[in-house]
């Protein structure tokens, strides 16, 4: 599961990105305060400034990292001086940066969103064509659900939601409360790994079955740390036969383990069964060349055709 938890980390990095620069304007402000002004609970802000004090830049002395403290229940943060005022980015550098800031899906009103549109402003002509071209012609990232937002500020604060769910065996859509524990991306599909507290046990939940949701006020405490999740079906669905180069066999093995076939010359093969082929298509275009699909031949020609429309072969 290489995209498992990446919605937590997108919200995250979100969360250190505001977090450093307003407490470097707002110095000593009380726990309480910066929590309230970010949107946050005590316990999450305490937990964001424990991971700030593990940020750092090469060579990683101790003068590199960012020094942010708590003292007298007040937030203080102290940063080196390369990092107070902003870099002077090349225009390949500020291509590849919006072009990363994109796939985070920003949008309209949040923070990112008005970032983005202002280093687009500042691109030279010749690179902001680059990155309008690049923009329209890839996208590698998976559709964010509605409600992907509003689940994972209950998953950092621990609140339990009400939803309405749709149970795909049985075609009733049911009232559930449950207690967020995570949420990830499986091969396209968005999960929710939850106790189900209508059920009573540990259940995934799909994003696009849930008709409505509700936060509501009501706290839980959060589960142990390493705790396992509930696994994802596989598809019952043909899937295709990948092969990647010698270069990721090691890493394909480790992966895959029994599942990966070792061809002469050092090349690896494994059979995805998963029926998605707009995953497929962007899993496979994400190794940049080192994997391709052998079949079917569905499969090869809709990558054939990303691959060509990413490059400019075909509008």
């Amino acid at each position: 599961m290489a995209d498992a938890g990446r919605t937590q980390a997108h919200e995250r990095l979100r969360r250190l990105l505001l977090l450093v620069p307003y407490v470097s304007k707002h110095p000593g402000l009380t726990v309480d305060e910066v929590a309230k002004a970010l949107g946050l609970t005590r316990e999450g802000l305490l937990e964001d400034l424990d991971l700030l004090t593990l940020v750092g830049r090469p060579p990683f002395s101790p003068d590199d990292y960012v020094d942010v403290y708590v003292e007298d229940d007040r937030v203080w943060v102290d940063l080196d001086q390369r990092l107070s005022t902003p870099p002077r980015l090349t225009a390949a550098e500020g291509v590849a940066l919006a072009a990363a800031a994109a796939l985070l899906g920003p949008r309209p009103g949040d923070a990112l969103h008005g970032a983005l549109a202002k280093l687009e402003q500042v691109l030279p002509k010749g690179a902001r064509e680059q990155y309008r071209a690049l923009a329209q012609r890839l996208d590698l990232a998976a559709d964010a659900p509605p409600d992907l937002a509003a689940l994972s500020q209950a998953v950092v604060e621990h609140r339990e939601v009400a939803l309405d769910y749709f149970t795909a065996g049985t075609g009733v859509t049911e009232r559930r409360v449950v207690q967020p524990h995570e949420l990830f991306s499986h091969r396209g599909t968005w999960y929710l790994s939850a106790h189900c507290l209508t059920r009573g046990d540990e259940r995934l939940f799909r994003l696009d079955r849930i008709a409505k949701l509700e936060l509501t006020e009501q706290r839980f405490e959060a589960p142990a740390k390493g705790a396992g999740r509930p696994v994802p079906p596989e598809s019952r669905e043909q899937g295709a036969r990948v092969r990647f180069s010698p270069k990721l066999s090691a890493w394909v093995q480790e992966r895959f383990g029994a599942a990966a076939s070792v061809l002469p010359g050092g090349a690896v093969e494994v059979e995805i069964r998963d029926d998605n082929e707009a995953w497929l298509t962007r899993w496979v275009l994400s190794f940049g060349g080192e994997a391709v699909v052998v079949a079917p031949e569905s499969a090869r020609a809709a990558i054939a055709k990303a691959a060509g429309a990413a490059i400019g072969l075909e509008s």
